[in-house]
């Protein structure tokens, strides 16, 4: 092998290496605005379904009507789960908390039986919790209806307003991918023109051409993808050792899908770019290459 073959075979592959090296990179940061917006609708979904809705009944309350209560909160859809709290609990509780026995001190309990309501996700949304309201208060015996209304709109405006900065983030960086990814594969095709040219001088059929350069378009979004997915399950195995409890929030299909979006991502952009670099120049005249 000459010096000169030995030169263009150490750029090629040094092309080769950069080009991967590229798409990777794109893909990481893309993955990790992906990660970044499942983590935000995991906790939203967490935060949503964990605020309570107290419901207050009346001491005269019989056991009938108790038990048409639950079963009519038991059978809304809204419904994520519900305890049961008699004014015996709630005192035991509320005494262990105050760490004293105020029942004794005031000589009655003043606390009245109650249902502790979780929503679903998508049933807490300021809109839908007049309506939520509105219903449990036409329940028999029902005195109030109590949740931290002000704290409830805070919640959902911040996270909507996190929700909305990340995907239009994700979207500008999802453009910013295709251009880079697409420049990477163009600037690798630039160097071989030439080459490209000269096989369509001596006969060579389009199809015939394209063909390896498209494969090693595969290859390299392939190559690609696998070492950003490297980087991503390292991100993610050390996150929760920065925030302790972050891998609670953990969603395996989401993250599946997010994988399979990024390798089909890098692998169009890379074989759009390529076929569409290779056409160029070959429909480009000898003098244009220069």
């Amino acid at each position: 092998m000459t010096a000169t073959q030995s030169n263009i075979k150490r750029k090629k592959r040094f092309s080769y290496i950069s080009a991967i090296i590229s798409i990777a990179m794109v893909l990481f940061m893309l993955g990790l605005f992906g990660i970044m917006l499942i983590l935000s609708n995991k906790m939203q979904a967490y935060f949503k379904e964990n605020m309570v809705i107290n419901v207050f009944m009346s001491d005269d309350i019989s056991a009938d009507e108790l038990a048409l209560n639950k079963g009519i909160v038991e059978k809304e859809s809204f419904t994520k789960s519900m305890v049961y709290i008699s004014k015996e609990q709630a005192a035991i509780t509320f005494s262990s908390e105050l760490g004293q026995d105020f029942v004794n001190f005031l000589g009655y309990n003043p606390l009245m039986p109650s249902f502790q309501i979780k929503l679903n996700a998508a049933d807490n949304e300021p809109g839908k919790l007049i309506e939520i309201e509105r219903k449990l208060k036409t329940m028999p015996k029902v005195t109030e209806v109590s949740y931290q209304r002000t704290v409830y709109e805070q919640v959902d405006k911040n996270i909507n307003a996190i929700g909305g900065v990340l995907i239009f983030l994700a979207s500008i960086f999802g453009l910013i991918a295709i251009v880079l990814i697409n420049n990477t594969v163009r600037l690798n095709l630039y160097a071989q023109r030439f080459i490209i040219k000269s096989m369509q001088l001596v006969g060579a059929s389009h199809w015939f051409i394209i063909r390896p350069f498209i494969w090693s378009s595969i290859k390299n979004g392939v190559w690609g993808w696998i070492l950003s997915l490297a980087m991503l399950v390292g991100v993610m195995r050390f996150i929760p050792a920065w925030i302790p409890g972050i891998e609670n929030f953990y969603n395996a299909a989401a993250f599946a899908s997010l994988y399979a979006g990024l390798f089909i991502i890098g692998i169009s952009i890379s074989i759009l770019s390529s076929w569409a670099s290779t056409k160029k120049y070959l429909n480009a005249r000898v003098e244009d290459l220069y």
